[in-house]
């Protein structure tokens, strides 16, 4: 609900035009964000049926003001290899902007994705919120393992219980929905060696959040 709180515009979310996302275009202000967050939450559901909100936000830098405005949420932390994430998404975002602004310099994009993924991981190694109990951080390995299993062990963090059929139908989903049945998503850390990083200098670098999350290095291209 970022994209509508009117001091972000953030031109991607707004307008048909050829600009870039805005990457740095959240709020100054998360307290007042999240304030319009509830309340469009709040408006969604006048008048149902009262059920559990399952949602997917950017909370890691903001956890305060989260935990803040929905202090009986839980929250489910995925933790990946942080060199595969910094190739992921410089890949995953110069695809999605070449489609709007046309070629993507993927050097600029490559050292601009690995500062975010530094600053992400910094704030997680240093933010004494990331313990609190309200959290379940869960190995991205895990999870693309067996995503229902998972699933089944946060409702259990959350003290409800994943029904049979609840649990069938997920499968179902999962077999006839396959991630890349409308092509695979490719990408390669050689956007990383491409703009003169060290592979085994940077896993070195993230070994602590490695160790704290129990991440193993990905062995992939």
């Amino acid at each position: 609900t970022w994209a509508f709180d009117f001091r972000v515009m953030t031109p991607t979310a707004w307008w048909r035009v050829p600009m870039q996302t805005v990457v740095g275009g959240l709020p100054t202000d998360p307290a007042a964000q999240y304030r319009i967050h509830r309340a469009m939450l709040q408006q969604f559901q006048y008048g149902r049926p009262r059920k559990h909100w399952v949602l997917k936000g950017f909370h890691g830098f903001r956890l305060a003001e989260f935990f803040a405005t929905y202090p009986d949420a839980g929250l489910l932390w995925l933790h990946r290899d942080p060199v595969q994430v910094a190739a992921s998404r410089t890949m995953m975002m110069a695809d999605i902007l070449e489609g709007i602004v046309g070629p993507v310099d993927l050097h600029a994009a490559a050292r601009m994705h690995l500062d975010l993924t530094r600053a992400g991981i910094a704030n997680t190694m240093t933010n004494p919120l990331v313990d609190d109990q309200r959290i379940k951080h869960v190995r991205y390995t895990d999870f693309l393992a067996d995503p229902v299993a998972v699933v089944r062990d946060y409702y259990d963090f959350c003290g409800r219980v994943l029904t049979a059929d609840a649990e069938t139908q997920m499968r179902d989903y999962l077999a006839n929905n396959k991630g890349d049945r409308h092509g695979k998503f490719r990408y390669s850390t050689r956007l990383l060696t491409d703009i003169g990083e060290d592979l085994d200098a940077l896993h070195e670098e993230f070994r602590p959040f490695r160790e704290r999350f129990g991440v193993e290095i990905e062995k992939r291209d």
